[in-house]
């Protein structure tokens, strides 16, 4: 995956910035202090009190890294006009279930703390997350909104898997063939990441879908694909949080598959669908963000 992600992004002009800063990320979660890698992102023309985005790349909980997913990052920054803090947490099979999820929880509370030392307004701080980063966004959401309601304003879900005991051979019975992730991934996804805490799958975390008390969660903007296996579970999650009360918009990209959000250099079709989402987001972000929204450091010290 390194190699085919490097040889496509050869020769290519990587989306602008200001600059890209690799810095530690340090929080208390379960009683251990974990330092956990992250490159924070600076759009042109930064400007005091932006709005500011923890962002966790896909790949499975098994691959991927913010190096990897480093134009995906860039993109969302230029687009967005946000301070991007793109997160480098621990993978499986070596560092399983609950590492990531600890390391997603401990980043977004330190982003949370130090939002106006990174340039942002903290009444602007929203989580994004792409397929299992986009479980580790909401994640952490469900878990710090608990405890400060409405420190987040949004949050960004693209193509989230968000069941970690989902039953892929119901995936099967549908007889699709899925580009690019079929159900012996989702298999091995949760087989990798969870280890000896299988049972744990049917639970929150690290099933998001099975979780209760979602009445805090920030309002979430959800795209799915159309030809993507977990396009039910999104939009299951989306039903889910909007029986909450939780205001949900769906963007429903019929023609794509999984991986669409990180090829805009391949297709014409995955970078209309890309730039779609990430105007809406900035929309989003805006829309619910006010005085009454946020937390100021001290909460979080």
């Amino acid at each position: 995956m390194r190699q085919s992600i490097e040889r496509a992004r050869a020769g290519k002009t990587l989306p602008e910035v200001l600059s890209a800063e690799d810095v530690t990320a340090s929080d208390e979660v379960n009683g251990q202090i974990l330092s956990v890698p992250v490159r924070v992102y600076r759009p042109l023309g930064s400007q005091e009190r932006m709005p500011t985005v923890v962002f966790f790349h896909g790949g499975g909980f098994v691959l991927g890294s913010v190096e990897l997913m480093d134009d995906i990052a860039r993109k969302l920054c230029r687009d967005t006009g946000a301070v991007v803090v793109s997160v480098d947490y621990r993978l499986a099979p070596e560092n399983p279930f609950p590492a990531a999820h600890d390391d997603a929880l401990a980043a977004t509370r330190w982003v949370l703390r130090n939002v106006e030392k990174l340039g942002g307004d903290p009444f602007r701080v929203a989580v994004a997350g792409e397929s299992a980063g986009a479980n580790l966004a909401t994640t952490a959401a469900i878990l710090v909104s608990r405890d400060f309601p409405r420190s987040l304003v949004a949050q960004l879900l693209v193509v989230p898997g968000v069941d970690m005991a989902r039953d892929v051979s119901e995936i099967e019975a549908r007889g699709i063939d899925y580009p690019m992730l079929k159900p012996n991934d989702l298999s091995e996804i949760s087989r990798l990441y969870m280890g000896k805490n299988e049972a744990q799958a049917m639970k929150f975390p690290p099933s998001p879908l099975r979780a209760t008390a979602l009445d805090s969660s920030p309002p979430a903007l959800i795209a799915v694909a159309g030809h993507d296996p977990l396009r039910p579970e999104g939009l299951a999650y989306a039903d889910k949080l909007a029986q909450n009360g939780i205001p949900v918009k769906v963007l429903n990209f019929d023609s794509m598959f999984h991986l669409f959000f990180g090829m805009f250099e391949a297709s014409a079709g995955a970078r209309l669908a890309n730039d779609q989402i990430c105007q809406s987001f900035s929309r989003w972000i805006e829309a619910y963000s006010s005085e009454g929204a946020g937390c100021s450091a001290a909460t979080f010290s």
